[in-house]
């Protein structure tokens, strides 16, 4: 690489990874590593809303009040939630996060499936740039950084 290359800075994009454990009883060697939902999720309806992400939007609504950026417009490639036996996934590819921006997203889908949040409401929560539209956060234990690109 060359002299000047930071390993932050210079990053094209990134791909994180959301795990849910989805079944009525924890399993004990992910329950530290996935996030424990006993309730039964829809995944064809999640991955049909998280397609509303896609795209070059003002992620504002989905950033943690704290946040000290200048600059909320994120770009996403892919948001995609695939089921394997009970592991649900979250996956997200964007050339760039905000502040808890994957848990937020994840909240929200997961307050879709509770019926809180319209289906087709996420592109009204983006623009609205407001963070208490938005549902909650969802706990950092499932989140993991999978990707780092730095060539598109």
């Amino acid at each position: 690489v060359p002299v000047d290359f930071h390993a932050r800075y210079d990053c094209k994009g990134k791909e994180y990874v959301y795990k849910i454990w989805n079944s009525p009883q924890r399993n004990p060697f992910l329950h530290v590593r996935y996030l424990h939902y006993k309730k039964p999720l829809d995944v064809d309806l999640l991955n049909e809303t998280a397609q509303s992400f896609v795209g070059k939007h003002d992620f504002s609504a989905f950033c943690a009040s704290k946040a000290t950026v200048d600059d909320f417009v994120r770009t996403v490639e892919y948001a995609k939630v695939t089921r394997e036996e009970e592991e649900v996934c979250f996956v997200v590819k964007a050339d760039g996060f905000l502040y808890n921006m994957v848990r937020i997203m994840v909240g929200t889908l997961l307050e879709v499936a509770e019926g809180k949040i319209a289906a087709d409401g996420i592109r009204e929560i983006i623009n609205s740039l407001e963070r208490e539209n938005a549902g909650r956060t969802a706990p950092a234990h499932g989140l993991y950084l999978n990707k780092v690109f730095y060539q598109e």
